[in-house]
């Protein structure tokens, strides 16, 4: 609802996640209709711990704070984060939050720029809007560029630029990505809003086929559960006729059956609670040493403990409730002449 019309944004055609050369820069602002172009990079890293999650981007921020002028900071504050390489401006939001006071030190761990990154608060940043971002810490991209290798040198996130007047964007949008078509690295030009949703459009995308994975998953391993009760229930068949010859009645052979298969799930669910902390850690670590912070700690709440329990317990006796109703429809006759 905040973005800007007059804002437009160039990312790499194949996913954001794919740097931009710097050297477009210059392309980019000779296209007519163009009045201001900045750039950042995604910075990602760890502060404290996986919770402590904020937005970190690398900005220059000469030209990105005239984009983006709903940041407002004080001018000394401004002047003296330009003048120190391992300057950072947070948000006001940020220093509610954590405590920040210019001249606090907020040391990274970085998994995208790995290494381990100390920066000093040289100014906190206001909202001139009531929607205005207040949770992100701004520092030098120049940094990251000096300190990475030569190989991811002058490589960008995306480029932020501002157009003259705001019934140009469509045509700006269509004369840069022209410029760089059929090149190796192709952009996408899009209103600031139209790449906020088709971030988050990405992420719900994530979001909803690991929910339709899980599903599956969780359907295959009732099949497989009632698969096991099946076979369970016809080898002891001959067990089942003897209870009842001794005066078990129907009822209590269903009610065993059923009290299997839920033992059975809930042996299962007590394992996978008790593994599930070490597996989601060591796939986290791997994921965001591919991925970086795009990927985020995950945390096994007790919400999903219970749900998980309640989802096993109710697979296990969904799945034992055919054989369960076969064992106690026996005819204890039959049953007993299978015994060899």
């Amino acid at each position: 609802e905040n973005a800007a019309q007059d804002r437009l944004v160039v990312r790499n055609k194949t996913s954001f996640t794919v740097p931009l050369p710097l050297a477009y820069l210059n392309k980019v602002k000779a296209v007519p209709g163009v009045s201001e172009v900045s750039w950042a990079n995604w910075f990602g890293g760890v502060y404290k711990d996986q919770r402590s999650f904020f937005p970190r981007f690398g900005v220059d921020p000469e030209t990105y704070f005239k984009i983006y002028d709903e940041y407002q900071v004080a001018p000394a504050d401004f002047q003296a984060f330009l003048a120190d390489r391992k300057g950072c401006l947070v948000g006001e939001g940020l220093a509610e939050k954590y405590g920040f006071k210019v001249g606090d030190r907020i040391p990274i761990k970085g998994d995208i720029y790995p290494g381990e990154w100390d920066f000093t608060v040289r100014g906190i940043y206001h909202g001139r809007d009531k929607g205005t971002d207040r949770n992100t810490m701004f520092l030098q991209w120049r940094l990251i560029n000096d300190t990475v290798p030569e190989v991811r040198k002058n490589l960008i996130g995306s480029f932020f630029l501002r157009v003259a007047r705001r019934d140009q964007s469509s045509q700006v949008a269509q004369a840069i990505d022209a410029l760089f078509a059929n090149s190796a690295d192709e952009t996408r030009t899009e209103s600031e809003k139209s790449f906020q949703l088709s971030f988050f459009s990405q992420i719900s995308s994530v979001v909803t086929a690991v929910e339709v994975v899980s599903l599956v998953m969780l359907l295959i391993l009732t099949l497989i559960l009632a698969n096991t009760m099946a076979m369970s229930t016809r080898e002891r068949t001959s067990e089942y006729a003897v209870m009842r010859s001794l005066g078990f009645r129907p009822f209590h052979i269903v009610m065993l059956v059923l009290a299997e298969g839920f033992v059975v799930a809930a042996v299962g669910y007590a394992l996978g609670a008790a593994l599930s902390p070490a597996l989601i850690t060591g796939f986290t670590d791997w994921g965001q040493k591919q991925f970086g912070s795009f990927l985020r700690g995950t945390v096994l709440t007790a919400d999903a403990m219970i749900f998980a329990g309640l989802a096993a317990l109710l697979g296990g006796v969904v799945a034992t409730v055919i054989p369960a109703l076969r064992a106690g429809r026996l005819n204890i006759v039959e049953a007993l002449r299978k015994v060899e």
